[in-house]
């Protein structure tokens, strides 16, 4: 009875795998190379939409915050006093909602506006087409415990060098990357719940939802040509991201890393923990020197502490940087993270669809323009 069986399996394929957002095509249902050029500067533009959309739900929830506040003090400043003037209850209202913008309640309010915009905006870009595949995302790290770790004390050399470079720009110019309003954000208080959710945010929440993000989305979207291209391409993005002169530079030198490791080991785990490493240092520094210490010992003393400290880091990363990359390598085109996301073309169209697709896509033009235009715009504020 057996003999009348035929085998029926199909044999494999040797072509190699077709670019596509999600699904696997056969190799005869293949589509053209003018619908892979499409769908790959299609990719490129959700990368920098990942921007957009961040940024456009941020202003949204800040709207948001400040109509309701602004109502809730109109009818107080107007219950106390009836007889005010418009002109003094503008004032009133102003200086009332500057206020709740400060100490502990500009940590909850930054906290939580920048999760809720940048889960809307990975939701937005990745819904509807299978892009995001979360569990190859996260999947098994292709890599040596030891090369995570030295990933890990690397990421301490790239800040540590980064706020050498920071404070050697604000000795010539004065300039904080910080106004008053950003820095409450990002600054200790004797409130002990406030000071809960500023770690979790910098140490936790921030870190993993701006992997998922940058290196598990658009790194993806901007890797189908090159790895190069993705890794530099998506530094850039997450340094623009920030909207700060200073964290620009800072978030594209530590987004050449994460990228780098994510690559190489297959899995946003590694660039998710090297995340974590680095802004818990630069948390535990600060809470260490600037809250604690500082008023004791002076903020001068505490500030060389402080930079003593990224000063031994720097040294110690960079040396762990360089056993790092000796041993793991350049990139080729086998390190990716999802390997859906990969389409071999010939050298001459590969070259066209990197950077001068890039620099052609709107969306990166807007993204860019935006965070640039932030930038300034606290400079001036400062």
């Amino acid at each position: 009875m057996n003999e009348n069986i035929q085998n029926t399996t199909p044999e494999t394929s040797t072509e190699p795998p077709q670019y596509s957002w999600g699904e696997q095509k056969p190799a005869e249902e293949s589509e053209s190379p003018v619908m892979l050029r499409r769908k790959i500067k299609k990719g490129y533009g959700k990368a920098a939409m990942l921007i957009i959309w961040q940024q456009l739900f941020a202003i949204i929830i800040m709207v948001i915050i400040s109509s309701v506040m602004s109502v809730k003090l109109t009818g107080a400043v107007m219950a106390e006093n009836p007889e005010i003037s418009p002109q003094e209850l503008k004032q009133a209202v102003t200086d009332g909602y500057t206020e709740f913008l400060s100490g502990e309640n500009a940590i909850f309010v930054n906290a939580g506006t920048m999760i809720v915009a940048n889960l809307l905006s990975l939701l937005i870009v990745c819904a509807g087409k299978k892009q995001f595949k979360l569990k190859r995302t996260i999947g098994k790290i292709d890599l040596p415990a030891s090369s995570v770790v030295l990933a890990c004390i690397g990421i301490l050399g790239i800040q540590g060098v980064s706020i050498f470079v920071q404070n050697f720009v604000m000795s010539l110019t004065g300039y904080t990357g910080l106004n008053e309003s950003t820095a409450s954000a990002m600054s200790y208080t004797d409130n002990i719940a406030a000071n809960i959710v500023l770690f979790f945010y910098l140490v936790i929440a921030a870190p993993v939802i701006e992997e998922l993000m940058f290196r598990g989305t658009a790194m993806n979207l901007l890797a189908p040509v090159s790895r190069k291209f993705a890794l530099f391409a998506s530094a850039l993005l997450f340094g623009l991201m920030h909207s700060n002169f200073n964290q620009i530079f800072n978030g594209f030198l530590l987004g050449l890393l994460l990228g780098y490791i994510a690559l190489k080991s297959g899995s946003v785990i590694t660039s998710i923990l090297c995340h974590m490493t680095a802004n818990l240092n630069a948390a535990l520094v600060s809470f260490i020197f600037e809250y604690k210490l500082a008023p004791s010992i002076g903020s001068d003393a505490a500030a060389t502490g402080e930079m003593i400290v990224f000063a031994v880091e720097a040294v110690v990363g960079i040396i762990a940087l360089v056993i790092l990359l000796k041993k793991n390598g350049k990139l080729t085109d086998s390190d990716i993270i999802v390997p859906e996301y990969s389409y071999i073309l010939e050298d001459g169209d590969a070259k066209k669809l990197t950077w001068l697709t890039l620099i052609k896509c709107p969306s990166f033009w807007v993204a860019a323009a935006y965070c640039i235009f932030s930038a300034v715009i606290l400079v001036s504020a400062i």
